[in-house]
């Protein structure tokens, strides 16, 4: 019963109805704005043998770019902060950050970590203003988070779509969240990794979703590239990506995490569902695939998340 979901979804009914108020009703194309209920989490919990899970929510681009953006994010933390003073022991919160407004972020991290306590915040993969984590005119917003040792959530943008020229109808054939968010991982990763940002900012625990995209494959062409990249830098890429945590949510067969695990340090590799968006049985199969591949990753979310490791002793 040490096992911790750190990807985990709160998208409460208050939200979906505040959304629709804005005419915002789906995350993505095909992909509804879910209605979420505590006990949803509390019944999957109980089935699956989780001891805790930790919170997150991505709001829609087209809701961060209303001028009350900041107002519904502020308002959407409060609501997840409301459901952990409820179960302190079963549930965390990574607060949600209404980009790409930086001075509305900046003000929101001090409100989610010096009044709500949360334990960490969610950044998406690339903004609703075309920026990339680890574009620089980011670096405020990361330093105040390497300032707080804080753990940081990298999510693929609900709204991220491939630019693919000369294949127009790319996403009407392959829905985004098949292909397109793990490459909205991958790009920031690699952002944050040539622009120096995880050099720069070494106190950010960094949490990939998905397996890290397809870093994890990539490691040896991004290793070779460092050569006419950044020449002259010291140290390798996978030492700097595996310093990084991984989580399994769409990545837990057998080959995914073999290529994860050769690349996190030990204790990097987290256990995540993606709950609601996947189902009960989905996160039945994925608890069981990783517990198969790697029995002992029930205890590596403690390190990030210590708060809840009274839930793990029980």
């Amino acid at each position: 019963m040490d096992w911790i979901d750190v990807h985990h979804h709160a998208y409460h009914g208050r939200l979906a109805d505040a959304l629709a108020a804005r005419g915002v009703t789906h995350m993505a194309p095909g992909v509804p704005v879910p209605r979420w209920e505590p006990a949803d989490t509390l019944r999957v919990m109980a089935e699956h043998d989780l001891a805790a899970v930790v919170l997150s929510v991505l709001v829609p681009d087209a809701a961060l770019l209303l001028p009350d953006a900041a107002d519904l994010v502020r308002r959407t933390n409060e609501w997840t902060a409301e459901v952990v003073r409820g179960h302190p022991d079963r549930f965390g919160l990574l607060a949600t950050l209404p980009l790409p407004d930086l001075d509305a972020a900046l003000a929101e991290v001090g409100h989610a970590f010096d009044v709500l306590g949360a334990d960490g915040v969610v950044l998406p993969a690339s903004l609703a203003d075309g920026a990339v984590l680890g574009d620089p005119g980011l670096d405020p917003l990361l330093a105040e988070l390497d300032r707080r040792d804080a753990v940081v959530f990298v999510h693929p943008n609900p709204g991220y779509r491939c630019s693919c020229t000369g294949a127009p109808d790319f996403a009407a054939v392959v829905p985004p969240p098949l292909v397109d968010f793990v490459a909205d991982t991958t790009r920031a990763v690699a952002n944050l990794l040539f622009r120096g940002a995880l050099r720069r900012f070494p106190r950010i625990r960094f949490v990939l979703a998905h397996g890290g995209g397809t870093i994890p494959f990539l490691v040896g062409r991004l290793e070779l590239a460092r050569t006419w990249v950044l020449p002259g830098q010291d140290g390798s890429v996978a030492e700097e990506l595996g310093r990084l945590y991984y989580e399994t949510a769409q990545s837990s067969t057998a080959a995914a995490l073999a290529c994860v695990d050769a690349v996190a340090e030990p204790g990097h590799v987290l256990f995540g569902t993606d709950f609601p968006f996947m189902t009960d049985p989905v996160v039945g199969r994925t608890r069981r695939e990783v517990a198969a591949h790697r029995p002992d990753i029930g205890g590596a979310a403690l390190a990030l998340f210590p708060r809840l490791r009274a839930a793990a002793r029980r």
